[in-house]
């Protein structure tokens, strides 16, 4: 099994961003040294949800300070908020910056508060989507001797005469992954040989959903590939570690009450959204509906309690799991203490052991 911290704290507002940042700095370093073997970071604007922005910078940040071979997903770049040709120059350069160890996930995001700071229409994100990344491949695989390559989005559009640089670190373009949570999008993302990203449903759920990737891919004619890429594909989920269940299972229902506010007040924001849809996320659950939101988004108990929920996703077929321990609004206290919990008690019992196979 193979660890990412993954990195999206929330704020409360700008009294708290620097602090923050510092912490979520440190606890990335501390967890690769200690042997997580990744970082995770995801894109959010405006919203306080995740308190940095630009994972693009705060990747190339870390990229110099922890362990060689530390692996890096991007998880995900929202790729209708971005300029595709710098979007493709910001993924090869920080694969370069990260000697390689670059997996980018792309989605459609979809919060209304960030697409309108951004000037962007959340009603056709999936479409434009996905006509921005073919854009944006096109630009990673023009050679100089190239004709121009005429390109145009919904917002843009320009003429490639040369070439994006830089390159990436061995080859054209770094790893790519999409991450969503249906059967079409998983067929789009083996047909095109990416690495799947996917969180928040039951452990027998996503069992299920990654052998119809593995199928998928077969059927698509990446056989040859298929184990390099469940390798790095993720399962995402929030964790809390506390000394009994007990304790555990108690801060967290504080914690998903704030966060469940807070979701309350984010799509109150706008008033675009459907009433039904303002307190659900856009991945599928929310912590407005704490029971559901614990069963399929989060990992919570004792050490021994969480070892077997990870067994659990082990068992199913989930080779990496990409793990939040900074969410909610919680003290640093609270996060470092979770995640040191973690780093003594859990990571070691994964270490040097056998996949155990796929039920």
């Amino acid at each position: 099994m193979r660890f990412s911290i993954y990195l999206n704290p929330q704020t409360r507002g700008a009294h708290e961003d620097v602090e923050i940042i510092e912490t979520i700095t440190a606890q990335a370093v501390e967890a690769t040294r200690a042997g997580v073997d990744g970082i995770a970071l995801t894109e959010h604007h405006f919203s306080d949800y995740n308190t940095y922005g630009n994972n693009f910078m705060l990747a190339s940040y870390l990229a110099p300070q922890v362990p060689a071979g530390t692996k890096f997903a991007l998880a995900v770049a929202v790729p209708t908020l971005h300029n595709p040709m710098r979007l493709a120059q910001s993924c090869n350069l920080l694969d370069i910056l990260t000697r390689g160890e670059l997996i980018v996930g792309f989605a459609a995001g979809g919060s209304p508060v960030e697409y309108a700071g951004l000037g962007r229409n959340p009603a056709t994100r999936h479409q434009e989507m996905i006509h921005n990344l073919d854009v944006m491949e096109a630009a990673l695989d023009k050679l100089p001797e190239d004709p121009p390559l005429e390109w145009e989005t919904v917002f843009e559009s320009g003429s490639l005469r040369t070439r994006i640089m830089p390159s990436a670190y061995h080859r054209s373009k770094p790893a790519f992954a999409r991450g969503t949570q249906n059967d079409e999008g998983v067929t789009w993302t083996a047909a095109r040989g990416w690495h799947l990203f996917t969180a928040r449903e039951t452990a027998e759920v996503l069992g299920e959903r990654l052998e119809f990737y593995r199928k998928a891919l077969h059927e698509h004619g990446h056989g040859d590939r298929v184990e390099e890429l469940l390798d790095w594909s993720m399962v995402q989920k929030q964790v809390y570690l506390a000394p009994t269940d007990e304790e555990a299972q108690s801060s967290i229902r504080e914690r998903m009450r704030a966060m469940a506010d807070f979701n309350t007040k984010l799509f109150g924001l706008t008033g675009d959204v459907k009433e039904s849809e303002k307190l659900r996320s856009v991945v599928g659950v929310s912590p407005t509906e704490p029971d559901e939101f614990l069963a399929k988004a989060m990992i919570v108990g004792s050490p021994a309690s969480v070892i077997e929920q990870i067994e659990e996703y082990q068992a199913y077929g989930a080779r990496h799991m990409s793990l939040l321990f900074n969410f909610g609004f919680m003290t640093a206290e609270e996060s470092w203490a979770s995640l040191r919990l973690f780093l003594d008690e859990v990571l070691p019992h994964f270490r040097g052991r056998p996949h155990p196979g796929v039920r």
